[in-house]
């Protein structure tokens, strides 16, 4: 195993790891699973599981770091993300815990270093956990101004022509699941990031396979074991 990493400005870099709220699908047949747009948007912004609690094997590749690394999972939607990333056989390499815009990374040469951010690889720190927690990036719905449609192949589409943003949900009928298949974003003023997820679990839909790519880097997760909470 191989992690390169380093604290940049009292911050520890892994490249685009990190992914407002964000959610997961209920069972369904169809790729529109109500019909209209905004009852879509709803459905697929929903809240999903409140924590989870895991293994992953993660790979990471960006200008500031690289590597392939198992790590240690808990995810809560009211404590945040706790990642313990492990050597191969076992010894902690490094804690990371991201509550908000709150970042502190502990290592066992360096100690710990705590520090504020709002994003992290170019994506908003607040996704983080969600993301582990297998839900999916989402506007605030409560925004005005914000423009749902569907476009001639069945993609959710949304549109804030004041923020200069614009959101994407292509969704499919997978393991009798409504699954989120692909979310890209773009704002103006900011890099893009692209989440494509696979692999749902016939049992309860859950992506074991996520990956996050985006201007700085990419980043790929695979589940190992979970227990949702």
């Amino acid at each position: 195993m191989q992690i390169k990493a380093r604290l940049r400005n009292g911050v520890l870099v892994w490249g685009a790891l990190t992914l407002a709220s964000c959610s997961s699908l209920p069972r369904g047949g169809s790729p529109e699973p109500a019909g209209t747009p905004e009852v879509t948007a709803r459905t697929v912004c929903s809240s999903g599981v409140k924590g989870v609690d895991g293994r992953v094997w993660m790979k990471a590749k960006s200008k500031e770091a690289s590597g392939q690394f198992p790590a240690n999972v808990r995810a809560r939607a009211d404590q945040g993300l706790k990642l313990e990333v492990t050597h191969l056989m076992g010894a902690r390499a490094a804690l990371i815990e991201i509550h908000g815009h709150d970042f502190k990374v502990q290592t066992p040469d360096q100690g710990s270093v705590a520090k504020k951010a709002r994003s992290w690889g170019g994506i908003p720190l607040e996704w983080a956990g969600a993301l582990f927690m297998n839900q999916v990036p989402c506007p605030d719905l409560s925004r005005a101004g914000l423009e749902w449609s569907f476009t001639p192949d069945g993609v959710l589409k949304a549109i804030s022509l004041e923020q200069g943003e614009t959101w994407s949900y292509r969704i499919a009928p997978r393991m009798g699941f409504s699954f989120v298949e692909k979310v890209t974003w773009n704002k103006r003023g900011q890099a893009p990031f692209e989440l494509t997820r696979d692999d749902p679990d016939p049992a309860d839909g859950w992506a074991r396979r996520w990956e996050i790519k985006s201007g700085v880097g990419e980043v790929k997760v695979r589940w190992r074991e979970r227990k949702p909470l």
